[in-house]
């Protein structure tokens, strides 16, 4: 966790966990020839009890020439505005704060007790294996010294060496969803197993083990699926669910989508039976017999107006045009719409008609972009699809004199 010369913030509330880890940092002080920074958070919850916390922080400092720094919030007003709750927006200040000092690792007191409540509490909140997974002991600069000490100990070992610490009133109030499992639902599961902690930690640090396997397993499997920016169902389907689910998790996210408990259920369901999930907005999950990906909606404006030409047979040569037909063979006016429910046509020259969903899954055509493709139609019915094919009725063959051809206005 340390490394000689570091520059240390400590997160320091004045209770009992942070002013021992305090002390413990200024016993190693020499030792790792550290250059320590006391961060304290004032939340302006409690008053002047609150301000006398910070107080008594800064006299330790002053005392043991210790760099002390501190943050002045209004916790429940600005949480309002934020519409988040007390302990969410307190946390994301406290890290805020702790973050914006310049240093090589930022030391929090999280314990051995706070990490079975952090487990239960994530239980009961719905989680999966890495929730259970606890808080990491090490993350990134992020050091946590005391996290294998039970709070108890903490207490008994701080009163048997005289180590002053300061305590928070409201920590027996249950208000807080953190004071319910710790006031109530911990000393119940002491009742089973007075060791319920130790238990509870030899389970977090079963499932970092399992974890970590899966994880690697995952990222192999990640990289054996991956195909041109989409994963291959059929390499997804003989994968374990476990792993099969992390790799579309990690596809998803790195496409910036974060995928709830359900959405994940949905999308794997159609890694066997090709179809579309929406995530949120215009962003679904799209699979056929190949592939599972992500696809934009994005709906565009259609194209109604175009360029058309008519060319004498001699005069044509059918290079870079996207379509063209018989001129002689339209019935009526011709004019493009979007494409509807039955729709059909008979390409020009295959002999058989295909419904146009047919045809684009023929010819793979995304699906986010088949409402963009206009349907070519005369007084009769379709005579094509634009980019892709002619109908029978009005192809272009020995007969033919007069060839008319049609350009949309935002090509070249």
């Amino acid at each position: 966790m340390l490394s000689y010369g570091d520059r240390v913030v400590a997160a320091v509330s004045g209770g009992a966990d942070s002013m021992l880890m305090l002390n413990f940092l200024l016993s190693v002080r020499e030792k790792y020839n550290l250059d320590i920074i006391c961060a304290h958070v004032e939340h302006g919850i409690r008053g002047q009890e609150s301000i006398d916390d910070a107080e008594f922080v800064k006299q330790f400092c002053i005392k043991n020439d210790i760099e002390f720094k501190i943050k002045h919030i209004d916790a429940v007003n600005e949480s309002k505005t934020a519409s988040k709750s007390v302990e969410e927006y307190s946390r994301e200040k406290r890290y805020e704060f702790f973050c914006s000092i310049d240093c090589d690792k930022i030391a929090t007191a999280h314990n051995l007790t706070d990490n079975a409540e952090t487990v239960l509490f994530r239980l009961a909140r719905e989680t999966g294996l890495k929730g259970m997974c606890g808080i990491p002991a090490v993350r990134d600069k992020i050091i946590r010294p005391l996290i294998e000490i039970p709070s108890s100990d903490i207490r008994e070992y701080c009163s048997k060496e005289g180590i002053k610490y300061r305590t928070d009133s409201t920590n027996s109030c249950n208000d807080y969803s953190r004071n319910i499992i710790r006031n109530e639902i911990l000393p119940l599961f002491s009742k089973l197993n007075s060791s319920c902690e130790d238990a509870i930690n030899s389970f977090i640090s079963d499932a970092n083990e399992d974890y970590c396997f899966i994880e690697k397993s995952a990222d192999l499997a990640y990289k054996e699926c991956l195909y041109d920016n989409k994963l291959l169902t059929d390499k997804l389907l003989h994968l374990d669910i476990a792993i099969a689910k992390r790799v579309i998790l990690r596809y998803f996210k790195n496409f910036g989508v974060e995928l709830d408990r359900n959405h994940l259920e949905s999308i794997y369901k159609i890694v066997s039976v090709p179809s579309k999930v929406q995530i949120k907005g215009n962003v679904f999950a799209v699979s056929n017999s190949k592939y599972l990906r992500i696809a934009n909606f994005t709906a565009a404006d259609f194209v109604t107006d175009f360029d058309s030409q008519i060319l004498n047979i001699d005069e044509f040569n059918g290079k870079n045009i996207d379509f063209y037909c018989d001129y002689d063979k339209i019935i009526g006016s011709v004019y493009l719409r979007k494409r509807q429910d039955g729709d059909a046509v008979k390409p020009a020259g295959r002999g058989c008609t295909k419904t146009l969903k047919k045809l684009f899954n023929e010819l793979s055509v995304p699906v986010e972009k088949r409402d963009s493709i206009p349907v070519i139609c005369d007084s009769s019915g379709v005579i094509g699809i634009y980019g892709i094919c002619a109908d029978e009725r009005v192809r272009v063959d020995g007969s033919t004199q007069n060839v008319f051809v049609i350009k949309l206005p935002s090509e070249d």
